[in-house]
């Protein structure tokens, strides 16, 4: 798996200035905190990773090409993969139904990814809005599990979570490292940033 490069990047709108100037090079195998503060550009900035966000000048590269030169859909379904606060879940849908989102399977294989979040077989017929958010976010690492992105996004995954579950996502997230994945996470929680191997902190390119 490549690296990615911030290579002068810069967010703008009107005279406003989320970044400026911004290098920066996140590799595999690694957990990243983007710290700053609330409003500072940390989901500016993954957004643009993600390419929800154009960029006004700069590049960002993945594995030596330029992320916008690469095939929409890829992208999307091997590069990238995001956890969000939120938990990006359809909450009319079912637990089945929202992780045949990205990939299609019998309900064995659903069970064995499940069962690696602390979830049984009974959930795959719960539709999310009955869900406690420890839970929701459990289908949701169990869906981005599934993806199995080269690049994973987190943004703020341990807000609204008591202790054991931020203690599951970081536990997670770390695997996800460990398994040569590149894991950056927008935070602003001391026992994220201090979980992190290394910190980018955006207040540095105002």
């Amino acid at each position: 798996m490549g690296n990615l490069l911030l290579k002068t990047i810069g967010q703008e709108y009107g005279d406003f200035v989320v970044f400026k100037d911004l290098n920066f090079e996140f590799n595999p195998g690694k957990i990243y905190a983007i710290i700053g503060p609330s409003g500072g550009g940390k989901t500016t900035l993954l957004n643009s990773i993600g390419r929800l966000n154009d960029l006004s000048y700069g590049d960002i590269i993945y594995d030596g090409k330029n992320i916008f030169d690469y095939n929409v859909l890829q992208y999307y379904r091997e590069i990238i993969g995001y956890l969000f606060q939120n938990y990006a879940l359809v909450d009319e849908e079912t637990v089945r139904q929202n992780l045949n989102l990205v990939n299609r399977h019998k309900d064995r294989m659903l069970r064995r990814f499940l069962e690696r979040y602390g979830l049984d077989s009974s959930y795959l017929d719960r539709k999310i809005f009955t869900l406690s958010g420890g839970e929701a976010q459990r289908v949701a690492l169990t869906r981005l599990s599934m993806q199995d992105p080269k690049i994973v996004l987190a943004d703020e995954p341990t807000g609204a979570l008591d202790a054991d579950n931020k203690n599951m996502v970081l536990k997670s997230l770390r695997a996800m490292a460990n398994d040569n994945k590149i894991v950056i996470v927008a935070t602003h929680d001391e026992q994220v940033k201090n979980f992190a191997d290394e910190r980018l902190n955006i207040a540095e390119y105002r």
